[in-house]
């Protein structure tokens, strides 16, 4: 937050995290922030450093740290980001103008960076009638950010699927009412 922050671009911005370790649950803030899982840690974290790039991967640039060293967690502009989690828990940033504003306008122990819980389920997962949990209030509350009248209540009742099919058929995809590969990238693109 500077003094200019009022007039400058805001998100949300296609960004990936981390993918986790199969069977991680990346979601849970205390699973999220141990080392080994992959996954991007949740919470607010103090700007620990800034780097021109990463060292060890030179197309990652404009980096700002916000997790301690043994696990080297920051924010970075990256010129592949998927629309599924797929780092080791970086969060990589498809606009590189947007990664050098966030490098050049925060403060190492000063400025904080929160990271929330994913919006997007996990790539691969399959979802249909009957489903239930925070994947399918994901689907849910993004079905209803592209304009779609749908309840974000962890229920894949009938009113999802009904509201999965129309979103399916809007994009020329296979009408069955089932979340999986090809209607997650039409979704989460």
């Amino acid at each position: 937050m500077g003094a200019n922050a009022a007039v400058q671009p805001k998100g949300p911005f296609h960004c990936s995290p981390g993918e986790g370790v199969t069977g991680m649950d990346c979601d849970d803030i205390p699973t999220s922030k141990r080392g080994g899982t992959n996954c991007t840690p949740k919470g607010e974290f103090l700007v620990n450093y800034h780097e021109r790039r990463f060292s060890q991967f030179p197309q990652a640039e404009w980096v700002t740290r916000f997790q301690d060293d043994a696990r080297g967690i920051a924010l970075h502009y990256y010129p592949t980001v998927p629309e599924y989690p797929d780092s080791n828990g970086c969060v990589r940033i498809t606009s590189q103008e947007i990664a050098k504003l966030i490098h050049d306008n925060t403060e190492a122990g000063k400025s904080t960076v929160w990271v929330r819980e994913e919006l997007r389920p996990k790539f691969g997962i399959v979802l249909r009638r009957g489903s239930t949990g925070k994947d399918v209030r994901k689907i849910q509350r993004r079905l209803l950010e592209k304009g779609y009248r749908v309840s974000v209540d962890g229920d894949f009742g009938p009113q999802t699927e009904a509201t999965l099919k129309q979103f399916q058929r809007d994009n020329r995809l296979v009408s069955d009412g089932i979340f999986g590969s090809q209607t997650y990238l039409a979704l989460f693109a």
